[in-house]
């Protein structure tokens, strides 16, 4: 009965021991984990650029979403994760935007384009119309502006990155029901004519763009 007694009590202790083990190699692991999820959060926080906005995408204008970062542009298509042709076209989008100014418009606004002319007396020639179109494709962007010269419709298309551009002016900040104004192709010529001495208006709605014309009744 002794010896029964005996091994008894070993077996107790080596059980007693082996949860012993246990519970320290669990409350090691933890702890491990919990160092690691907290270095992981404070590098993610680290990853995170301050002062970033984000400007909403609105609906009926063609305004990507851009996220304005007092951070540099990244210096590789790594940093950046991306392919090297976003990469190129987007670095050439941002540098563009540091040299001149790209206001916000849309198809209706009135607008004058200042683009350099190696033909013209001054060296510059400005187009003013009515924007009738606008395609958004990163680095090829372009918009159409309609004018009527020498009793002439005229259409001129201009690339919204080109570096020959020099001024992008908008004159009154309007927009219409549709998104492109190719009707106005078929109507009378003075829904088409903008004067070349028009003065730009001031916006009355400081968020943005003015509210869409709605049909009589609605």
């Amino acid at each position: 009965m002794a010896a029964l007694r005996i091994v008894g009590s070993r077996q107790e202790m080596l059980l007693q021991t082996s949860c012993l083990a246990a519970g320290s190699i669990t409350r090691l692991l933890s702890l491990r984990l919990s160092t690691a999820s907290r270095d992981r959060l404070e590098t993610v926080d680290r990853e995170i650029p301050a002062e970033t906005t984000t400007v909403k995408r609105r609906k009926g204008i063609h305004i990507h979403d851009i996220h304005v970062s007092a951070n540099p542009f990244p210096s590789s298509p790594e940093e950046m994760k991306t392919n090297l042709k976003d990469y190129l076209e987007r670095r050439d989008m941002h540098l563009r935007r540091h040299q001149i100014d790209i206001p916000e418009f849309c198809a209706g606004s009135l607008m004058a384009v200042t683009r350099a002319d190696p033909h013209s007396r001054f060296g510059e020639s400005r187009f003013v119309g009515i924007c009738i179109a606008r395609r958004n494709k990163r680095l090829g962007s372009t918009f159409v502006l309609r004018n009527v010269v020498a009793g002439e419709g005229v259409e001129r298309t201009f690339e919204l990155y080109s570096p020959l551009i020099k001024k992008i002016e908008v004159l009154k900040l309007e927009r219409r029901r549709r998104a492109k104004l190719y009707y106005l192709r078929d109507k009378p010529l003075k829904e088409s004519i903008v004067s070349q001495q028009l003065k730009p208006v001031p916006v009355k709605n400081p968020d943005g763009l003015p509210p869409r014309h709605r049909k009589r009744g609605k």
